[in-house]
Order: C-alpha cells, then structure tokens, then sequence
C-alpha cells in the first residue's frame, strides 16, 4: 500500500465539515459569531471549553489543548492512524483514494499543477495587460463604473487584449504547455491550422476566480460593447467545478462582517466594495447550489439575499432562500426599489441610500408580500383588488400563525380595512388550501370529470346528472316533486324568512332549469325537462341534447379564439352511460323508483340553498374587505337565512325517511 496523495488528502478534508463530523460525537452549542461550543470529548469537564471554527476548519481546546483539523479529531476520537483516519472519513464521505504510486494519479497531480501555473500566470498577464497602453479602454470602461485601481487591484481585475493569440504566446514564452493551457480552459485548438490555438477570452474585462487557498481557479470575461454575450465565463475544467466556487470569496471571508451578502454578478460585488462592503459574494453563472451554501456556512452564520429586482432575480433569491435553509444558514431578503441591482442603486442614489437600504432587510413572507407591492406600484391599471387578493392568498400560505397575524395587521392597517376581517380572510383560504381534493361535504358538488377546472361551473355533478338520467328513463317522473310534509321541525327558534321559505310552493314542484347550476348543465336540462313532459325523453335524445348544445356552444365562442373546450363531450356521454347501467342493474320498482328520484331532488335543493349561501358569503366577504361593512352584514344576514333553512329542510327530510 502506498502513500496516500496530497491531492486525496485534501479532498477529503475538503469533504468532511469539521462542524458535521464533531457534531456526531459531542454536542455543539453556538456560542460565538464565529465558533461552536460543546464540552470536549478528551477529558472530564463541567463548563464548555472545546471550539470549532466552521471558518478554519479546525478545533481546539482551551482545557486540554488539543487540536487539528478533522482529520487529527478522527484520529483523537477513533484512535486512528493519520492514514486510517483519512480513509475513515473517505469512506464517509464517498471520497476515492489515490495514493502517490498510482502512475495515473501522478499523471493526473501534474496535470493539475501545471494547470494552477497556467491560470497563475494569466491571472498576472490580463493584470498587466490592463495597466498597460492597450488596456485603456478596460481601464476607462471600469472607471465609468465607479471601479478605481485600487479596486481592481483588490479582486485582481484585468484585461484580455483583443488579439487572438496574446496570451497564448505570452504562456508560452514563460514554458506553460499547450497543453496545461488546454486543461486550464485558456485556450481553443484552431479549426484553421493544425497546432494552433487562439486564445478564449479576448477583448474582455476579466474577473478572476480565486478559491480561499489563493489559486486562479478560472475566469468570466465581460465585454464593453453591446457586441455578443455580455459574459463568457470558463468551462468546466480540471481543477474548477461550476456550482462550488463564489467569486469574492477569498475577500468575504476576512470580512467582519457577521454575514454574507450574496449578490447576483461580478459587478455587484465590486459595487458594494465600492461602498466600503466585502462581505458580498456571487455566484458564478448559475442559481446558489447545495455546495456553495455549504461553503458559505464555513465562514458566516446568516447571509442576506441581493438579488437584482427583476423577475428572473427574484426567483433566484427565492430559490437561492431555499437552498440556504436546507444547509441551515439563516437567510433575510434585500429589496432595492427604485433600482435593478446594487450597482444601478449606487450610481442613482449614493453610497449613504445604499447602506440604509441593505440595512432593511425581510423574511421569505415579508420579501415576497413587499415584491407584490412592488410590482403593483409599477404597472399600470392594476386594481387594488386585485393586490389584496394575491396577498392575502400568499399570507395563507405562511405556516407560522404569529407570521400571518403581523402581515395580516399590517396589509389591513395599509388598505384601511378591518383587521379582523382580514385574520379571518386569511384563515378562510388556508383552511381551503389544506382541505385534500375530494373531500368537500357530499358527494353530488364532486364534478363528473376529472381534470376540468376547478373554477368551471357549467360541467353537471353527479347528483344533477342522476335526475336528467332518471328522467329519461321514466319520463313521468318530471312533474314529480319531494314528498314532503309541510310541518317544520319541533324545538327550533326559525324567524320568518325561513319559515317562508320552507313553506313555498316551489319548494315542492316539480323538477325545473333553476334547479340546475352552470350553463352547460342548465342547457342540457332546460331542453332534457321540455322532452320528458312530451313524453320523448331516451337515453338516445340525452345524448343527443349533449351534443347539440356543445355544438352551439363552440359556436358562440369568439372567432378565432383558441380555447380548449373543457366540456369533454366523450367523457360526458361515458358519465351518462354509467349513470343509465347503474340504474339498470338496481332493478328498482317504480315506487322504489319514485321515493329515490323524490330524494334525490330533495337533496339537488338543498345543495343549491347551500351554494347560494357560500356565495353571498363570499359577497359578504368581499365587501367587508372593501370596508363596507353595512352591505356585508345585509349580504351575511340573507346566508345565514339560507344555512338556518337548508339545515331545517334537513331535519324535515330526515323526518320524512324516518316515516
């Protein structure tokens, strides 16, 4: 067994967060901005005097002295060899092993080195490039975006001349191979001439990525004109991995600031630099990976979200959000108004303006409700209506009830509406949100078809389509109304409105359009009703009826409107076609047949009642919202009325079955 490489030693450490390997063996409080806390695991004490420095990756304690980097821990708490610790934590971390007289892996170790030498030199070469005569215009460009020597001294700025092979000859006069260029993704092989290469970045503001380490990993380039894409950036090569490297992190990381500031691009870094900021970070290219927050949590505990103020940057923060949560780094969310990004917020308003606004800072909930207005305030004819619905469906959301009470409190103190009305609001529609599909109370308001829309009312349910079906089967049965006594319920205080209405003739008549809900459904009965009282009603003419009134429909719509008729006319037809095989194969007799249908019409009136309610509720609802709460308690008045005589019809009917 040979020696084990540097290169794997290092990939192990790199693998193994010190704060996740301690963690499975002492117990770590947070006690400092920096450190963990927990009592030490080598020897008897009673006050915590054992840190780990997530920053440094190492631990030390102040008792007994002892200290490392993860792999020494493994060795104190395992009792481990220095190479068994490493292949321990290899194994742990699914890390594979090269050792150094592996010919391969010391192809593979060379090749990287030569690679870090390339990237080293051309990191000094755009450098120097930039100070010089043909960087001018690099250096004028920077200078209209705030950025002083001093600056791009700082982040080691440079510039790619724009003839295409200047780096790659100055590489080669300082003995980098073509090939170490190639690994390092400097340079392109020619289509034009065999062994000749052209150099990638050229004519472009480069922007150096260097790891904590302090080695050029890669690249992105920025062009000054509006000609091609505005960045280029290295690809993947052999010693750089898109999604685990942030540019500025090596100047973040000596911050003391206690939190990061990730941002969306080079630019912005260098903006809040610009402002007396280096605690700013970018990702490069890509949406913030599970890496990279994992990264950022080495060093900082918290982390605010600058993302730019466009819709495709605040998607980003909010994912960017998520991803820092799963690593269990605390994120807040930064909203510059009146500005895209930090860079725009600096030349329009200032270094002191920029500063008290990364001061403000939200929570996922407050970040989202604050882009909402945002986003109200900017376009045009918007109605406040609106604004007030997509936030009170966002507060349902929140799962934190003190959440929901403070923006809930907020949103009515600022649309000058009832706080109360607005807590209840709220909890109505999360309540609606939490309700599983199906399960709304009886089975006839479930649609026939699976699939349609939600918010389509014209498809019949269940219960409407049982009663055109039974109609068409016995067409006696249209001027057949429930069988009902007219004896109210004993024990219940009923006012007048409900009396008169349990009391109505219509009550008891026969089967008519309005007890049908929906235009589709509406048709069909209007039509279905007429035909059964001329005794011509089949189940052939029922579907027939459904394609008529289709055929209209299709026919009424918009010329040249493409819409998707959500009025499936097969799926209706198989649901007409169940409906007929199950009353077939329940061989009723005609009384049987009479009581059923006499229920089953019963309960189409008495969902219509409750449907109606929910409906001036919802009026009522709405105008509270409005502040008109006078019209909302007349609107509540008459749901109640409907609710108190849909629940007395009940018990009227129960009654009935029961005789």
């Amino acid at each position: 067994m040979g020696l084990i490489s540097r290169h794997s030693i290092d990939a192990v450490v790199e693998a193994n967060d010190i704060v996740e390997v301690v963690s499975s063996y002492v117990m770590l409080d947070k006690k400092s901005a920096l450190n963990h806390f927990g009592l030490c695991p080598f020897h008897e004490e009673k006050t915590p005097s054992f840190s780990v420095s997530p920053g440094k990756q190492i631990f030390y304690c102040f008792g007994c002295q002892k200290g490392g980097n993860v792999i020494k821990f493994i060795q104190e708490i395992e009792h481990l060899s220095y190479p068994e610790a490493i292949r321990f934590l290899a194994e742990r971390a699914g890390v594979a092993i090269e050792e150094t007289e592996d010919d391969e892996w010391k192809e593979r170790y060379s090749k990287r080195q030569k690679a870090y030498e390339a990237l080293n030199e051309a990191a000094g070469f755009y450098y120097q490039s930039l100070e010089s005569d043909p960087g001018r215009e690099a250096r004028d460009y920077l200078a209209r975006r705030g950025v002083d020597r001093r600056l791009y001294r700082r982040y080691g700025l440079g510039y790619a001349p724009s003839k295409g092979d200047s780096l790659y000859r100055h590489l080669r006069a300082k003995g980098i191979p073509d090939e170490a260029m190639l690994d390092a993704g400097l340079i392109l092989p020619s289509q034009r001439q065999d062994d000749s290469y052209y150099d990638f970045f050229r004519h472009r503001v480069m922007f150096p990525i260097i790891d904590t380490a302090g080695r050029v990993l890669a690249f992105g380039g920025r062009a000054m004109v509006n000609k091609g894409p505005k960045y280029i950036n290295t690809s993947e090569t052999l010693v750089y991995h898109k999604g685990r490297h942030l540019f500025g992190m090596p100047q973040a990381a000596k911050s003391e600031s206690h939190a990061f500031l990730l941002v969306e691009g080079y630019m912005d870094v260098l903006a809040l630099a610009r402002a007396g900021i280096t605690s700013a970070v970018a990702p490069l290219g890509t949406a913030l990976t599970a890496y990279q927050a994992k990264l950022i949590g080495r060093y900082k505990e918290a982390v605010s979200i600058l993302m730019d103020s466009d819709r495709a940057g605040t998607e980003a923060a909010l994912r960017a959000g998520e991803r820092l949560d799963e690593a269990g780094i605390r994120s807040r969310y930064i909203l510059l108004k009146g500005a895209k990004d930090p860079d725009d917020y600096l030349q329009l308003f200032g270094r002191e303006r920029l500063l008290a606004a990364l001061d403000e800072t939200y929570d996922r909930t407050g970040y989202r409700l604050a882009l909402l207005k945002q986003q109200t305030e900017d376009s045009i004819g918007v109605p406040k209506r609106d604004y007030r619905d997509k936030a009170l469906d966002l507060l349902a959301q929140e799962p934190d009830s003190t959440r929901r009470e403070l923006y809930g409190g907020h949103l009515a103190k600022e649309l000058h509406i009832s706080r109360r009305a607005v807590t209840e609001e709220i909890e109505r529609r999360r309540n609606l949100l939490q309700k599983e599909e199906g399960t709304a109370s009886g089975q006839e308001e479930v649609r026939l078809v699976k699939g349609v829309k939600a918010k389509d009312p014209s498809m019949p349910t269940v219960l409407e389509l049982t009663l055109l079906v039974m109609l068409a089967n016995n067409n006696r049965l249209v001027d057949l109304g429930p069988n009902l006594q007219k004896e109210l319920p004993e024990g219940y205080a009923l006012n007048d409105e409900v009396r008169e209405l349990l009391m109505s003739d219509a009550l008891l008549s026969g089967i008519t359009e309005s007890d049908f809900n929906g235009t589709f459904a509406k048709g069909i009965a209007a039509q279905s009703i007429r035909d059964a009282g001329d005794g011509i009603l089949t189940a052939a003419s029922l579907h027939t009826i459904v394609d008529n009134i289709l055929v209209h429909d299709e026919k009424e719509d918009e010329p040249g409107k493409n819409q998707e008729n959500d009025n499936d006319p097969d799926r209706v037809h198989s649901a007409i076609q169940q409906q007929f095989h199950a009353i077939e194969e329940s061989r009723l007799s005609p009384e049987a047949e009479r009581r059923v249908y006499q229920q089953k019409l019963s309960e189409q009136r008495l969902v219509n009642w409750r449907r109606e309610a929910s409906r001036l509720n919802e009026m009522a609802r709405e105008l509270e919202l409005e502040g008109q709460d006078e019209d909302a308690g007349e609107y509540y008045a008459r749901a109640a009325t409907l609710t108190t005589a849909a629940f007395a019809y009940r018990m009227m009917l129960r009654g009935e079955e029961r005789l």
